[in-house]
C-alpha cells in the first residue's frame, strides 16, 4: 500500500498493535503538514463510518491511535477496513477545519523572550509580528497539557530552537514557539519554548460542557492587539473568535 501526498512524496501507513485493544497507524517519522493531514483525514473517516467496536481515536503529529473492542471487531478486520480508508481517493481525504482568529499581544511587560526571539532570528520587531500574523497555522493535535493546541508550521525565518534549560511557572495564555511549532499554554507549566506573546483566549475550560475548545484540524490566524486590550477581550465568549465553521 502506498499513498502519495500532493507533492508526490510517498507515505506508507504502518499498522501496529498496541496491547490487545488498540492499534496505531503511522504515516511517517517526521512532523510534516501533509502527513498530519492524512492522520486527521483517517480520523474523520472513522468518525463517519459504521465500523463496530470503535471506542476512541487519538490523532498525533504523524500517527493515529485507534482504541477498539476486540469482541466487536477483530484486529485483522479493523486493519483491512482502515487500509481501505487510507486507499480512498485524495478528494475524500480532505480535512477542512474551523478557522480561529486568535488575538495576541506581543508587547508584554517583562517578556524577555521576545527580544531573545529577535536575537536568534535576526528579525526586528515588526518583521517577527508580520511573519507570525501572516501565517495560517494548522492545529496538529491537542495534547501535553489539557486542551492545549499544538500548531504548525512557522515560516523558516521565524524558527528558533528550544531553550537549553526549561523555564518553570509559565502561566496560561502564553503563546509559545519552538522550531516550526506554536502552542497556547492552558495551565501553568514548565517549558523549553519561547514566549512570543499573550492571548486572552483560554483553549481549556474545565467548567464547560466541552472543555476542549480547539480541535485537531482547525486553522489559526493570530491578530495583534495591544496589551491594554487583553483584559477587555477576556470577557468575550470564545465563540466570537471562531470565524468559519463552514468546513468543520
Amino acid at each position: 500500500m502506498r499513498i502519495l501526498t500532493d507533492s508526490g512524496q510517498a507515505i506508507r501507513p504502518r499498522f501496529a498493535p498496541v496491547g490487545e485493544c488498540a492499534l496505531t497507524i503511522e504515516f511517517g517519522e517526521i512532523i510534516d503538514p501533509e502527513i498530519n493531514r492524512r492522520v486527521l483525514a483517517l480520523d474523520r473517516a472513522i468518525a463517519v463510518s459504521d465500523l463496530p467496536g470503535i471506542v476512541e481515536t487519538v490523532p498525533t503529529f504523524r500517527s493515529l491511535l485507534v482504541v477498539y473492542e476486540p469482541e466487536a471487531i477483530s484486529y485483522a478486520t479493523l486493519v483491512a477496513a482502515l487500509t481501505a480508508a487510507c486507499d480512498a481517493p485524495a478528494a475524500s481525504r480532505t480535512t477542512g477545519g474551523r478557522l480561529w482568529r486568535v488575538p495576541i499581544a506581543y508587547d508584554v511587560p517583562g517578556n524577555d523572550d521576545f527580544r531573545l526571539i529577535q536575537d536568534r532570528t535576526g528579525l526586528n520587531r515588526d518583521e517577527v509580528i508580520g511573519l507570525h500574523g501572516a501565517t495560517e497555522l494548522d492545529v496538529y493535535l491537542i495534547g501535553f497539557m489539557p486542551g492545549m493546541p499544538i500548531m504548525g508550521a512557522l515560516p523558516e525565518a521565524l524558527r528558533v530552537p528550544r531553550r537549553p534549560e526549561p523555564l518553570p511557572g509559565v502561566p496560561a495564555g502564553r503563546v509559545l514557539i519552538a522550531a516550526a511549532q506554536v502552542e497556547i499554554v492552558t495551565m501553568t507549566m514548565w517549558t523549553g519554548w519561547y514566549c512570543l506573546g499573550l492571548t486572552p483566549i483560554r483553549p481549556y475550560d474545565p467548567g464547560a460542557p466541552n472543555p476542549f475548545r480547539f480541535r485537531a484540524g482547525d486553522r489559526v490566524r493570530f491578530q495583534p492587539i495591544t496589551f491594554e486590550e487583553l483584559e477587555t477581550l477576556k470577557s468575550r465568549p470564545i465563540s466570537t473568535f471562531l470565524e468559519d465553521e463552514a468546513r468543520s
